[in-house]
């Protein structure tokens, strides 16, 4: 793998219950970029994003994060290279009966051997670059919706992962809400230089925050684009690929 390289997909067949859902996928994430999956409503955006992240295993293929096959991997290899990423969930998958700050404890406990005041020197940094710092001790209950999906993309950042996960990170939330979740991830990318993958459909987001995208598409079960979203937007040979970009059309 080449070191600007951090993920690669090759030959990936993925589904369940005997169906397959997308196959023949081959594609790399490079170090430092934001790389967006998109296609139209049903296509496997999100159960490509679970597969990526071990939660499913694939019918074949290679998922290699690092020098580590994910696919292939067994339990405690996996636990090895889930260390390397962090996900925010669509839900931002906080758990209610903890505060911000025990949520972002939690994971520091499961993998981690640092004492508790250097627990708390973390949270507060990983808080603060959320600008949530002032927020540790609130309930998930007690905060917003754009709030929480900034809490939870400081617990997925607790262990400085190279890489983070976004499963429709602007599902639920207003305009406003949405554009400084894109702007607060784009800062962090050039801030830490981390590397991020998102499944999304908002192209207003995608046009901000991409690099380059992947675009499924559920008739052919398979990945019909790679490149800058604004120069497939124009000159993609898949008219469906441009109409989607365009907003002019989803149902394929």
């Amino acid at each position: 793998m080449n070191e600007n390289t951090l993920i690669e997909v090759r030959d990936l067949q993925i589904g369940y219950s005997g169906r397959v859902v997308q196959e023949n996928l081959n594609f790399d994430v490079k170090r430092g970029e934001i790389f967006v999956i998109l296609g139209g409503s049903g296509c496997g955006k999100s159960t490509l994003l679970k597969h990526l992240i071990g939660l499913y295993q694939p019918m074949s293929g290679d998922i290699l994060i690092g020098e580590k096959n994910m696919a292939k991997a067994k339990v405690a290899d996996k636990r090895e290279i889930m260390q390397k990423f962090g996900v925010l969930y669509q839900s931002a998958a906080l758990f209610g009966s903890m505060t911000l700050a025990e949520n972002i404890s939690l994971i520091l406990e499961e993998f981690t051997d640092l004492s508790k005041e250097e627990r708390e020197k973390v949270i507060d940094e990983k808080l603060s670059l959320v600008d949530l710092k002032e927020f540790r001790d609130f309930m998930p209950s007690e905060i917003s919706g754009g709030m929480k999906k900034r809490a939870g993309l400081a617990r997925a950042m607790a262990l400085d992962p190279p890489i983070l996960f976004f499963d429709e990170p602007s599902a639920g939330l207003d305009p406003i809400s949405s554009a400084q979740l894109d702007k607060l991830m784009l800062e962090l990318r050039d801030k830490l230089n981390t590397t991020m993958v998102v499944v999304t459909h908002e192209l207003d987001s995608i046009f901000t925050i991409a690099d380059r995208v992947i675009v499924l598409d559920a008739k052919e079960k398979t990945m019909v684009e790679q490149g800058d979203p604004k120069d497939l937007r124009e000159n993609s040979d898949n008219e469906w690929v441009r109409e989607f970009l365009n907003r002019s059309g989803e149902k394929h």
